[in-house]
C-alpha cells in the first residue's frame, strides 16, 4: 500500500480525537483553506454587470441584480450572506488568481494549487507544518488533498475526518499495515510518533449541509491544529449553471456566515484567517448547454478580522482573452506568499521554494 493510499484510508476511518471548544482567543492565528472544486465560475461571482461585453458574452447566464461592490462590480446574489462582511471590511476579494500556462484537468490543476507548483510529493500546507511543528486538520469528504502532505522526513499524518462517514470497523488491521508500509518508505520515522497521534473519533458526526458540518467539527476541533482544509463541491457546471451554480455559491455564504458568526462569538476572529479559492476558473462565453467550461483566472476571497477589506487587483478584461479565457492578474503564490509572510509570520521562501511578491490586504 503507497503513502497515497494510506492516507485515503484514514479519512475513510475519521481517525483523531475531538476536543470540546475552549474559551476565548489565545492570539494563537490559525489558517482555514476551503477549496471550491470543480472550477468555480468567477465571472457569475464577482460580476462585472455594467461591462456590455459580458452580455454579449453570456446572454443566457448574465446576472441582472447583484450585489453591489465598487467600480461597476458585484457579488452575484446568492453571497447575501457575506454582503454584512464585505460591508464591515472583513472581505477581501482578490481578482484574477491563477498561475500561467493554467492546466484545464481539475485533479493536475489543484495539485498545482496546493504543491505551489513544486515536483515534491509534499504540500505547501504540509511543509509549514513540518517546518514550523504545527498540526493540520483536514474535515473533508474527499481524499486528504495534496496541501497536506507533508515531507518524507517530517511525515505527520494530519488529523483527518470524513463528516458523512459511519463508524469504522473497531480493530483496523489495515492501518498497521499501511503505517509498516509507509514507513518503509520513511525509515527516518517510528510506528509509534504516529500511533500516538491517532485519535479514535468513531460515530460522530456534525448536521447540516456538507460545508456546514465540516466547518462545525472545525470549531470542536480547533485545539487540535493550526492549518485547516476543506472543500465544497458543486462547481463544475457544464450545463444547467444557472441553478447550479447558485445552489452552490448560497451553500459557500450560508456555511461561511454562520462560521463567522461563531469565530465571532467565541473570540476566535482576530485570530482567523479564512480563504477561499478554486482550482481555475471557466470560459468566458456560456455553452450551448447553459453552462460554461473548464478556464482560467478566478477571483479568490480572503474573509477574517485581519483583513482590510475591499478589490484588489483590476477584474480581468473580457475582450482581451488568453485562449479564450480571463488573463491572469495575481499567481495564487502571491496569495500564499502573503499569508505565509504577513499572517503566519513565516518565511515563504521555505514552503514555496523561492520569493514570490505579496499582496497588501491587512488591517
Amino acid at each position: 500500500m503507497n503513502r497515497r493510499s494510506f492516507l485515503q484510508g484514514l479519512l475513510a476511518m475519521g481517525a483523531f480525537s475531538m476536543l470540546p471548544a475552549p474559551g476565548r482567543a489565545s492570539g494563537v492565528r490559525r489558517l482555514v483553506m476551503i477549496h471550491l472544486f470543480g472550477g468555480n465560475d468567477g465571472l457569475n461571482t464577482v460580476i462585472p454587470v455594467s461591462d456590455p461585453a459580458y452580455r454579449r458574452a453570456r446572454p443566457g447566464l448574465a446576472q441582472s441584480r447583484v450585489l453591489p461592490l465598487q467600480s461597476g462590480l458585484g457579488l452575484h446574489p446568492a453571497l447575501q450572506p457575506l454582503l454584512p462582511l464585505w460591508q464591515r471590511g472583513k472581505m477581501a476579494v482578490i481578482q484574477g488568481v491563477g498561475y500561467p500556462e493554467p492546466n484545464r484537468s481539475h485533479f493536475l490543476s489543484s495539485d498545482m494549487w496546493q504543491s505551489a507548483g513544486l515536483s515534491s510529493q509534499d504540500g505547501w500546507l504540509g511543509r509549514l507544518a513540518a517546518a514550523r511543528g504545527w498540526d493540520s486538520v483536514q474535515v473533508d469528504d474527499r481524499s486528504l488533498c495534496r496541501a497536506l502532505w507533508q515531507p518524507c522526513d517530517s511525515v505527520r499524518v494530519p488529523l483527518c475526518l470524513r463528516t458523512d462517514q459511519a463508524a469504522p470497523p473497531p480493530r483496523p488491521a489495515w492501518m498497521e499495515e499501511a503505517l509498516e508500509s509507509l514507513y518503509r518508505e520513511c525509515p527516518e520515522r517510528t510506528l509509534a510518533a504516529n500511533f500516538a497521534h491517532l485519535k479514535d473519533c468513531r460515530g460522530q458526526h456534525w448536521q447540516g449541509p456538507p460545508l456546514q458540518a465540516s466547518l462545525s467539527a472545525m470549531l470542536d476541533l480547533w485545539p487540535q491544529g493550526r492549518l485547516f482544509h476543506t472543500s465544497l463541491g458543486g462547481f463544475d457546471n457544464h450545463s444547467d449553471q444557472l441553478n447550479k451554480h447558485a445552489r452552490a455559491l448560497n451553500e459557500l455564504a450560508s456555511g461561511l456566515a454562520e462560521f463567522y458568526g461563531q469565530l465571532q462569538r467565541r473570540g476566535w476572529e482576530k485570530d482567523t484567517l479564512i480563504c477561499v479559492y478554486s482550482e481555475f476558473g471557466r470560459r468566458v462565453e456560456e455553452n450551448a448547454s447553459g453552462g460554461t467550461d473548464h478556464g482560467g483566472a478566478a477571483p479568490c476571497f480572503l474573509l477574517g478580522g485581519g483583513v482590510k477589506g475591499g478589490l484588489y487587483g483590476e477584474h480581468p478584461s473580457l475582450t482581451q482573452l488568453v485562449d479564450g479565457d480571463l488573463a491572469l492578474h495575481y499567481d495564487f503564490r502571491q496569495v500564499y506568499a502573503s499569508i505565509l509572510e504577513d499572517w503566519l509570520a513565516t518565511d515563504s521562501r521555505e514552503v514555496l521554494g523561492r520569493e514570490f511578491g505579496k499582496i497588501s490586504c491587512w488591517a
